[in-house]
């Protein structure tokens, strides 16, 4: 926060303390931020961990892996459409594996069966049904640009971490190098579908959107393709499948009566 009031000394800048591991404090979240603004230019999300001790479900029994790196990002996204739909040239930047979806588990979406749990398994769900949600939100709302950013491995608390787990991927991102292009991806015109932030550089293209209207962005700032995968799950019907699920269980954890902020993850780390 210091850095921040240094850098932008009249910027109001507040901070909002919560566990994102629960949709439910999402939902507080957003009704802090609705209360204090009538638009939203930019919504950045980037929250997450890998669950490498096994699966340990939050009181509203989400695996807390999967909702911090889906569930509450889809939450956020949707909760706070419609400041979003007020801003001049909104955009949503959303910092997980976009352009690395695979084929999804259909009977079992959340990965709840113990034989088919593997931290890497609630990973490709994660970051596949985000796309995939992420897409029905394009298509219902050309007008709000978004990207979903795989950084590669970023020299993070999170990724150190990993490496206790035999993960140890070599050429990391320094975070000053990430949160660079970072802010280049959430400011420029370049991934926009109205332009007026910051002009496209001379000599890039336009960034071209993938086969269902969103922005899936490499380490170095590329649109990518995964329509071989991305096209057959839309072919058949597994899009529709994963946005109906979700918000079952939107609905589910907004009726229930244990959504009191309590029972979140105890082990989060943002990679």
């Amino acid at each position: 926060m210091v850095s921040y009031k240094t850098s932008s000394p009249t910027a109001n800048i507040s901070l909002i303390k919560a566990d994102v591991s629960l949709v439910a404090e999402v939902d507080k979240i957003v009704q802090e931020i609705t209360q204090k603004e009538s638009k939203l230019d930019l919504l950045v999300m980037s929250s997450g961990f890998m669950a490498f001790e096994g699966r340990k479900d939050t009181s509203e029994g989400l695996e807390p892996s999967m909702s911090t790196r889906y569930y509450s990002r889809q939450r956020a996204v949707e909760q706070l459409l419609p400041l979003l739909k007020n801003a001049s040239a909104p955009r949503v930047l959303t910092v997980l594996a976009g352009g690395l979806e695979r084929e999804l588990n259909v009977n079992d979406l959340d990965v709840k069966d113990p034989r088919n749990w593997h931290f890497m398994t609630s990973s490709s769900h994660a970051t596949t049904m985000h796309t995939l949600s992420l897409e029905h939100m394009a298509q219902d709302n050309p007008e709000l640009s978004i990207l979903h950013w795989f950084p590669g491995s970023v020299s993070t608390p999170g990724l150190a971490r990993a490496a206790k787990f035999g993960l140890s991927p070599p050429n990391q991102m320094s975070q000053v190098e990430s949160g660079a292009r970072g802010l280049f991806l959430a400011t420029n015109d370049r991934y926009g579908v109205r332009s007026g932030l910051v002009p496209t550089p001379q000599g890039l293209n336009a960034a071209q959107k993938s086969g269902g209207g969103i922005f899936l962005v490499d380490p170095l700032g590329e649109t990518t393709d995964n329509e071989h995968v991305l096209s057959a799950m839309r072919n058949k019907g597994v899009n529709k499948l994963v946005w109906d699920f979700t918000q079952r269980t939107f609905n589910r954890i907004a009726g229930s009566k244990g959504t009191s902020g309590t029972g979140g993850s105890s082990s989060k780390d943002e990679l």
